[in-house]
C-alpha cells in the first residue's frame, strides 16, 4: 500500500514538473515575442487628396502592452508631390533628443523623442505632420530608418515594423468656364478690330490704374462701330456709334476682371467681335506673414521661411527679399507653399525684410528677425605648452563628427597662416604642422563647419612656446653669465689696483711727512736756539754800551718778556709738529 501511494506520489511530481517547465517555456516565449512587438506608422496609411490642398499624417507607436521610453526614426517623402507644411510635437514624450526636422528640398523627416516615465499604448502619437498636396499622382511615405526603445533599464530595441502611409492625390477641380456662343460673321464683313491700350498694353496681364485709354485703327469702308464693357469674356457689344471713334476712355473699372467688346460695321454688315481684357487691381495684399518653419534647426545656416499671403485680387506672383541690409533679390516661388530658402549663412542674427507683390504691382512689407545658433566650439583636448625647435607638434581636439575644422597658427607678431582638417566618426580632429616652427610663441584656434554647412563657435586658444635644443639653451647660458661676470671681475680687480695704489701713495705720503716733521722739528729747535743766542748777545751788547753796565727796569722787562715769548713759541710748534707726526703714524 506505501509503496502504491510512493509510486502515485512519484508520478504526480513528475507530471507536476513537466507542466511547470511547459507553462515557464509558454509564459517565456510569449514575454519574449511581446516585448519585440513594437511598431512605428504612418495613421491614416491611407487617404485621397485634392492637389493644392493639406492633409496631416501622425506618426503612432504601438507598444503591443509593453513600456516604452524612446522612439526615434527618419521619413523619406517625394518632394514633387508633398511638401512639409509644419510639424507638431506629440504628447507621449516630454524629452527631444533630436528635435522634429524636415527638409522639403531633401524630402526627409527626423524625430527622436523620449519620456522619463515611459509609455504605454496602442497608438501613440509621436509627431503630427501637415502635408501639403502639390500635384497630381501616388505619394508614399516611408520609414528608411527607426527605433524604440523598451523602458527596461538596458534601452532594448523592441522595434519590429514600420508601417509606411500611401495616398493618392487628385488634380484639383477647375471650373468650367461658361459657354459662349461665338458670334458668326457675314461674309465679306469687316475682321475683328485690332485694339492697343497704353494703360493696360497687356489683356492677359493686371494694372492698378482704374482708367484705361483704349484705341484701334478704322479701315477702310466701317460705317459704325459699337462696344460694350462688362464682366463677360464673349459678350456681343450693343452701344452704337454710328460716326465710329477711333479711341475711348474707360473711367472707373472696376476691381477684378472685365472685358471691352468692339465691333465693325460695313455695307454688308456687322464684323467679328474683338474682346479685350482688363484686369483691375488697385489693393495691396491683405496679409503678409513670414513664418519660420516649426522644429527647423536653428543651427542650420540655410533656413526656410514659408511666406504666407492673403490678396482677394490678382495675388502675390513675387517677392522682393532683403538680407540684412544687402541689396534685394527677385524671388519668384517655384509652387504655391511659397517656401523661401536661405543660403550660407553665418551664425548670429539676421533680419530679413521681404515685399511681396501681386501681379498689378501692389505690395505689402513683412519683417522678421533670427538667429542663426552656432554648434559648440571646437576644444584642443591634448597640446603641448612647450617644444624646442626640433619637435613637430601634435595637437588633438574635438568637434562634431564629420565636421571640417579650419585651425588658425599665428605666430606672434606675424602672419596667421590657415590649415584644414576633418574629424572622424567621433568628432576627433588631428593637426600636425608641415614643418617643424621656429622659436617664438604662437597661438591656435579652430572653427568648425559640419556636412551641412553649420558653423561652431570659435575655440578658446592655446599657447604653445616653441625654445632652443637644451644644450643651445646651456650654452647661451654661459655665454650670458660670463658676458656679465667677465666685466665685472675687471672692474673688481681694477678697483683691488687701484686701493693698493692708493694705499702705496698713502704711505709714501705718511713717511714723507714724518721725515718732513722731524726735520723741521729740528730745524725749530736749531733756530731757536739760535734766537735765543742773538738774544743774549744783543743783551750783551746793550750792558756793554751802557756807562754804568746795567740794563734799566723796562729793558730787563723786554728781553724777558722776549725770551718768554720765544719759548711759548717754541713749545707751541713743537706742540704741533709732534701732534701731525702721531696723525701720520
Amino acid at each position: 500500500m506505501n509503496d502504491c501511494m510512493t509510486a502515485q506520489n512519484l508520478t504526480l511530481k513528475f507530471y507536476k514538473t513537466v507542466l511547470a517547465v511547459f507553462f515557464g517555456s509558454v509564459f517565456f516565449l510569449v514575454s519574449f515575442t511581446t516585448v519585440l512587438a513594437a511598431t512605428l506608422s504612418a495613421s491614416p496609411s491611407t487617404g485621397v487628396y485634392t492637389a493644392g490642398g493639406t492633409f496631416t499624417t501622425r506618426i503612432v507607436v504601438n507598444t503591443s502592452g509593453q513600456a516604452i521610453n524612446a522612439a526615434e526614426g527618419t521619413l523619406k517623402f517625394d518632394p514633387s508631390t508633398l511638401s512639409v507644411v509644419s510639424l507638431s510635437k506629440g504628447s507621449i514624450f516630454s524629452l527631444w533628443a533630436v528635435e522634429p526636422t524636415f527638409s522639403n528640398s531633401a524630402g526627409t523627416i527626423s524625430f527622436g523623442g523620449g519620456s522619463p516615465t515611459g509609455y504605454t499604448g496602442s497608438a501613440g502619437t509621436v509627431l503630427s505632420v501637415t502635408f501639403r498636396a502639390k500635384a497630381a499622382g501616388t505619394a508614399k511615405v516611408t520609414f528608411s530608418n527607426g527605433s524604440v526603445l523598451a523602458a527596461d533599464g538596458r534601452g532594448t530595441n523592441v522595434l519590429t515594423a514600420m508601417n509606411s502611409g500611401s495616398y493618392t492625390i487628385a488634380a484639383a477641380e477647375v471650373a468650367a468656364e461658361p459657354e459662349v456662343i461665338e458670334y458668326i460673321a457675314p461674309p465679306n464683313t469687316p475682321a475683328a478690330p485690332q485694339v492697343s491700350s497704353n494703360t493696360h498694353p497687356d489683356p492677359a496681364g493686371w494694372y492698378a490704374k482704374q482708367t484705361a485709354q483704349l484705341s484701334w485703327t478704322l479701315p477702310a469702308g466701317v460705317t459704325a462701330i459699337r462696344t460694350l464693357l462688362d464682366d463677360k469674356s464673349g459678350s456681343i457689344p450693343t452701344k452704337v456709334y454710328d460716326t465710329p471713334p477711333s479711341s475711348i476712355e474707360l473711367n472707373d473699372l472696376d476691381e477684378g476682371v472685365q472685358y471691352f467688346h468692339i465691333q465693325f460695321k460695313n455695307d454688308e454688315g456687322w464684323g467679328r467681335v474683338t474682346h479685350y481684357r482688363l484686369a483691375v487691381d488697385t489693393v495691396a495684399p491683405s496679409r503678409f506673414d513670414i513664418a519660420e518653419i516649426e522644429g527647423a534647426d536653428r543651427a542650420n545656416p540655410e533656413p526656410e521661411f514659408n511666406l504666407i499671403t492673403e490678396d482677394e485680387g490678382s495675388g502675390v506672383i513675387r517677392f522682393m527679399v532683403q538680407l540684412d541690409g544687402a541689396e534685394p533679390y527677385e524671388f519668384v516661388p517655384a509652387s504655391s507653399t511659397s517656401t523661401l530658402t536661405l543660403t550660407s549663412l553665418a551664425p548670429g542674427h539676421h533680419t530679413l525684410v521681404i515685399e511681396a507683390f501681386d501681379a498689378a504691382g501692389n505690395s505689402l512689407v513683412a519683417t522678421r528677425s533670427f538667429s542663426v545658433e552656432s554648434f559648440d566650439k571646437p576644444q584642443f583636448t591634448d597640446y603641448p605648452s612647450q617644444i624646442n625647435e626640433e619637435v613637430i607638434p601634435v595637437i588633438k581636439g574635438i568637434t562634431r563628427s564629420g565636421a571640417t575644422v579650419y585651425i588658425t597658427l599665428t605666430k606672434v607678431g606675424a602672419q596667421p597662416a590657415e590649415y584644414e582638417v576633418v574629424a572622424d566618426d567621433a568628432g576627433v580632429f588631428t593637426f600636425i604642422p608641415e614643418g617643424t616652427l621656429s622659436q617664438g610663441v604662437y597661438e591656435i584656434k579652430a572653427r568648425a563647419v559640419d556636412a551641412y554647412g553649420a558653423q561652431s563657435e570659435t575655440s578658446e586658444t592655446v599657447r604653445i612656446a616653441v625654445q632652443q635644443p637644451g644644450y643651445l639653451r646651456i650654452g647661451n647660458l654661459v655665454v650670458s653669465i660670463l658676458s656679465v661676470l667677465v666685466p665685472l671681475l675687471a672692474i673688481v680687480l681694477l678697483l683691488f689696483l687701484a686701493v693698493i695704489y692708493f694705499l702705496a701713495r698713502v704711505r709714501t705720503i705718511r713717511t714723507t711727512v714724518v721725515r718732513e716733521s722731524k726735520e723741521a722739528l729740528d730745524i725749530l729747535e736749531r733756530e731757536f736756539v739760535t734766537l735765543h743766542k742773538l738774544m743774549d748777545a744783543e743783551k750783551q751788547a746793550l750792558e756793554k754800551s751802557r756807562k754804568t753796565k746795567k740794563l734799566t727796569k723796562a729793558e730787563e722787562h723786554l728781553i724777558v718778556s722776549l725770551s718768554k715769548s720765544l719759548t711759548s713759541a717754541h713749545d707751541r710748534i713743537k706742540t704741533e709738529l709732534e701732534e701731525v707726526d702721531d696723525i701720520v703714524e
